[in-house]
């Protein structure tokens, strides 16, 4: 009989298509498994892969830029930790001479499909394959998608990812090398430093936002409130004057003068009710700034998660920036499997009830996948994590249905001393679709009393100096956002790229600060090499990667644009490679000093405790700035990244510090070895 071999992108992924096509028996070869079902007709073996098995590397060694010679490699000949997917290769390479028919079935996506083009091409040795589009691992979405696979690869796709790939490459490694070699070239020692292609925009975007806090003047205005007091109500309801904020102390004065000890007579009462609509479908970005509104979970961890949820089939393809729910996703059928969970049965059965089912769907759409949706099959064994998601999307999904909530606006205006005061409350008086979003939604509920037109009421006014905050930082959610808005990055990475702005310590904290070492990057860039940080032409690359998915653009001509780009900036950076380097160097040493910083000297008051490393020994230890003069050291952990945790014990004078080993949960400790936190410490 023929044999057909079916590509996954993941071990989980082969389980549950083999399971869905049939009696699915488990082979080993090697030290790998894969999936073998037997139909009438003939033989399907489902192989793994482990994500990318290939990835791009320049064809011959060396450290030159620019350098656009490059080819697709194994993962597992490039990179020592990516030894792990040399079997997974080697099955695929083995089974496809037994094949005589090939389907890739990995995620549909632009990633997906280089993934499973490049193991048709350099592994089975093919040209095409067919095609399973799936947006779910359920069984019926499998077997559906199985039923209907495309005849061809997804050509458009591929070619836009391998473009992708390509322009990243070639960016990332030119541009990184580019600026290593000046620091090099000006410290005389190794240091790499890495940026790319949608790194350099997002990093200014951040920058601009650290200066613009760094160089703002606050201005001082003054605000006149009115504590109004009301017979029923025994809290103070607080009005403010009509014209919100003063800039000019006299004129506040005056009106506060005209004011003050006058009583506060009703001129008029007006209540407007507002409808409030259901939220659109989760797509990507909205769920990752969700979680991370009520969750706090980082948006490259909300992916993970997302991800382990839909290899689950608990949820459906998470990279999608879509937020249409098609019909023919059957929501009858959903909402009915998601009634069969205690916790949302009885929210499920309200929305069944309806009719018609109608989501309210966003204008963002995605050719390949619907919006996030939970898949009905009821989950398993969730950690505290993906019960969180999965509770986040289930909710999501339930309200999307419901009916718009209304809420009432109820606005008084007091005369006081012939000076006009507002006093607002907001109530919510139909829950609607907010009764399926519980706990995730919460509102201000302010419902006022009732005045009486006409009537005085006793109040007491007060004025306050306040001055103008500085723009608030950019949190990782936020930050996406502003992404996404920009059109930089795709729905999949602009949580890795904010990743690794934080891992190479160009940014810092939660509310986002952008480090010496960042501000410096920018700035000699922006004076060399704008290009490297224009949101212009990262946009342009974006335009053009989805004009070749559509068929209307090819790879050579982008990569030839890029090319030309890319050979301009590393000349700027040759011709100025001595000016690079030194402010480089002078930004790094700086960055060093701050990381390093743990508390000024407790002994000789003048020196800096920092960190510091034995060149003898390989061990760490704190140390005072003014050795030899001030002798002053204090035990470090070994193994251990050691950071300032920006707080004091509470036991003694000394700093918290963090301490963060690879594959373990960071923890904080005392800096002072003979801390009272410690007793016990060394105690069986």
């Amino acid at each position: 009989m023929p044999i057909q071999l079916i590509v996954s992108e993941k071990p989980a992924a082969a389980q549950k298509i083999a399971a869905a096509l049939g009696k699915a028996n488990r082979k080993i070869l090697g030290k790998i498994g894969y999936f073998e079902v037997s139909t009438k007709d003939k033989d399907i073996l489902v192989v793994p892969a482990v994500g990318h098995l290939y990835t791009l590397a320049q064809k011959e060694k060396g450290y030159k830029y620019p350098i656009f010679d490059i080819e697709w490699k194994p993962t597992s000949e490039t990179s020592k930790t990516a030894a792990f997917s040399k079997p997974y290769l080697e099955n695929l390479k083995k089974l496809s001479k037994e094949a005589d028919e090939f389907v890739v079935a990995t995620d549909f996506d632009t990633e997906g499909e280089v993934i499973g083009l490049n193991i048709i091409r350099f592994a089975a040795g093919q040209k095409d394959a067919k095609r399973m589009k799936f947006s779910t691992l359920t069984a019926g979405d499998l077997k559906d998608a199985y039923a209907n696979l495309l005849p061809h690869l997804e050509w458009g796709q591929a070619e836009a990812g391998e473009t992708r790939h390509w322009l990243d490459w070639w960016y990332g490694i030119n541009l990184s090398r580019a600026a290593s070699d000046a620091l090099n070239a000006a410290t005389h020692s190794f240091t790499a430093l890495s940026i790319g292609r949608v790194q350099g925009p997002s990093l200014k975007i951040l920058a601009d936002r650290e200066l613009e806090i760094q160089n703002f003047i606050s201005q001082p205005y003054w605000q006149i409130f009115a504590n109004v007091k009301h017979p029923q109500v025994t809290e103070t309801l607080i009005a403010t004057h009509e014209k919100d904020k003063f800039w000019e102390e006299k004129e506040a004065k005056e009106i506060f003068a005209k004011v003050k000890d006058k009583p506060a007579t009703v001129l008029s009462t007006e209540a407007v009710k507002q409808a409030v609509n259901p939220p659109f479908p989760f797509d990507l970005t909205s769920m990752q700034i969700e979680a991370y509104r009520v969750f706090r979970i980082p948006p490259k961890k909300t992916l993970e998660i997302a991800q382990e949820l839909y290899t689950a089939a608990y949820i459906s393809y998470p990279r999608t920036s879509s937020q249409k729910l098609p019909p023919q996703l059957n929501y009858k059928k959903l909402l009915t499997s998601l009634a069969m969970q205690p916790e949302y049965s009885k929210l499920a059965q309200k929305i069944l009830a309806k009719s018609p089912l109608k989501p309210n769907e966003g204008k963002k759409s995605d050719p390949a996948h619907p919006a996030i949706y939970p898949t009905g099959e009821i989950p398993a064994q969730l950690d505290a994590y993906q019960k969180k998601i999965y509770d986040l999307i289930a909710k999501r999904f339930l309200s999307v249905f419901a009916e718009s909530g209304v809420r009432e606006t109820t606005t008084i205006t007091f005369d006081i001393g012939s000076e006009k005061f507002i006093l607002k409350g907001t109530r919510t008086i139909e829950q609607g679709w907010q009764e399926f979003y519980q706990p995730y939604i919460r509102k201000e509920e302010v419902e006022l009393p009732a005045f009486v037109n006409g009537k005085q009421y006793a109040e007491k006014t007060a004025i306050e100096e306040k001055k103008t905050e500085p723009p608030k930082r950019y949190s990782q959610a936020s930050i996406i956002k502003e992404l996404e808005k920009k059109s930089l990055g795709t729905k999949a990475t602009r949580a890795e790229i904010v990743d690794t702005l934080y891992r190479r310590n160009y940014v810092t904290g939660t509310a986002i600060q952008v480090t010496k070492l960042g501000l410096e990057i920018v700035k000699t860039f922006q004076k060399y090499a704008p290009e490297i940080l224009s949101e212009e032409m990262t946009k342009k690359f974006e335009k053009d990667m989805n004009a070749i998915r559509k068929g209307k653009l090819k790879m050579p001509a982008v990569l030839d644009a890029a090319k030309e780009v890319l050979i301009k900036i590393c000349k700027d950076f040759q011709k100025n490679k001595k000016e690079i380097g030194e402010e480089l160097r002078i930004a790094l040493n700086e960055a060093r000093r701050d990381e390093a910083f743990l508390m000024a000297c407790f002994n000789c008051k003048i020196g800096e405790i920092r960190t510091i490393r034995s060149r003898a020994t390989g061990k760490q230890f704190a140390a005072c700035s003014k050795y030899p003069d001030c002798k002053t050291t204090l035990p470090l952990p070994q193994g251990a990244l050691i950071k300032r945790a920006d707080k004091n014990c509470d036991k003694c004078p000394h700093p918290i510090i963090k301490i963060i080993r690879k594959g373990q949960r960071p923890f904080e400790m005392c800096l002072n070895p003979k801390c009272p936190s410690k007793e016990g410490w060394n105690k069986n």
